[in-house]
């Protein structure tokens, strides 16, 4: 996420956590915090979707590089983030953010101990949905939460035993609503989060978001004990490179707009403003379901195959033309309630990492214990999410 540290929290903490900004090679943050001040609009993304198959080469209109390191791209296997040596931790993020909706990512992720691959939502308040895979366990994945930077509760975060997650290529799937977030893998729904179990909403992510790919070395040696253990230990750079593919992207914006502006300091979803919406299909309801993991599904594929659109913005409708309005989300997306998963083979189950986790759908199994026993409070500061081990935005 983007670790900002909080006038809150006590001196001892906020000088370790500057510490560990110190040794880690790469961080986020928040640039504004909107919930404490008055920030600039967010650029959105004014149309319902937006997709790019990266082997095709890569999109500088829509993408920035915010890592440490380069991403290169071969027709074969799309994106390839490296971790060639100490330091590194390519990135990129989008231009723009969305509001609501699905993103999609069809990747395999990098092995090596202590190599951390990450898809990471986040927003200008610290809400934020992830995914992420630890190079040592080849069959499991994890999934996170925040809202607005809140680490105070143990009880986000989750794996999911899986098939080959270094060698094939899986559909990872996000779709957000004001009301829902799911996790879909190849079409298979492994997680859900109701708005009213993220500590009655105010946990749940609500604010416009950037979508982050990525990847960094958890357990670098200058990491904190409790980084490289969740990480799976020391990372032997000698062993490299390590190398996550990203294949294609796509993104679909419930709320379409040309920015984003959170009008009080609540951080709510009803305060975002919305300027210049497209006269395109702003929903007031969610969509009809779309298929999540058309072209990924299964057990996964073998990497390289299966060529896709060469990207960019598209739409099923019209060419869209935007005009000058200002709307508030709160009567835009109010009863979208999430897109519907179709296909693929079901996933084993999904572990919460916490006892007291709010009771979960039937196919989510509580249980494990809490990422404050495993980690430490600075650990969780370090390793909640491994976009903390990413370079910050600009």
């Amino acid at each position: 996420m983007r670790f900002s540290l909080s006038p809150s929290w006590p001196r001892s903490l906020l000088l370790g956590a500057v510490a560990l900004c110190a040794l880690a090679t790469a961080q986020t943050y928040t640039s504004c915090n909107p919930t404490a001040k008055r920030c600039p609009p967010d650029v959105g993304l004014p149309v319902p979707k937006y997709s790019i198959d990266f082997r095709n080469g890569p999109d500088n209109n829509h993408w920035s590089s915010v890592g440490t390191g380069s991403v290169t791209y071969t027709p074969n296997f799309g994106g390839a983030f490296t971790i060639n040596k100490q330091g590194d931790s390519p990135t990129i993020e989008t231009a723009w953010y969305f509001f609501f909706g699905r993103a999609e990512v069809h990747m395999r992720a990098a092995s090596g101990t202590g190599i951390v691959s990450c898809v990471v939502l986040e927003s200008d308040d610290l809400d934020e949905i992830d995914w992420e895979w630890i190079g040592g366990e080849r069959k499991e994945v994890q999934t996170n939460y925040f809202g607005k930077g809140n680490t105070t509760t143990w009880d986000r975060g989750g794996k999911t035993a899986m098939g080959d997650t270094q060698g094939l290529i899986h559909n990872y799937t996000i779709d957000w609503t004001p009301s829902l977030v799911t996790w879909y893998i190849d079409g298979a729904i492994v997680r859900t989060l109701a708005y009213q179990d993220a500590l009655g909403g105010r946990n749940f992510p609500q604010t416009p978001m950037r979508l982050k790919l990525g990847i960094w070395a958890g357990g670098d040696s200058n990491n904190p004990n409790g980084t490289i253990d969740w990480a799976g230990g020391v990372t032997n750079y000698t062993q490299g490179p390590f190398t996550m593919y990203v294949e294609s992207v796509s993104v679909t914006n419930l709320n379409p707009a040309a920015s984003y502006f959170y009008s009080d300091l609540s951080g709510s979803w009803k305060s975002i403003s919305m300027t210049n919406v497209t006269t395109g299909p702003v929903p007031s309801q969610a969509p009809k379901p779309i298929p999540v993991g058309e072209s990924g599904g299964g057990q996964g594929r073998e990497k390289g195959t299966d060529k896709r659109d060469k990207g960019g913005i598209t739409s099923d409708e019209e060419p869209f033309v935007t005009h000058d309005v200002t709307e508030t989300a709160s009567g835009v997306a109010s009863s979208a309630t999430g897109f519907a998963g179709h296909g693929g083979n079901p996933i084993t189950t999904t572990t919460m990492v916490s006892t007291d986790r709010p009771t979960e759908p039937a196919n989510i199994i509580s249980g494990g214990s809490s990422l404050a026993t495993r980690f430490g409070l600075m650990g969780i500061l370090s390793v909640a999410v491994c976009t903390v081990g990413m370079l910050a935005a600009v």
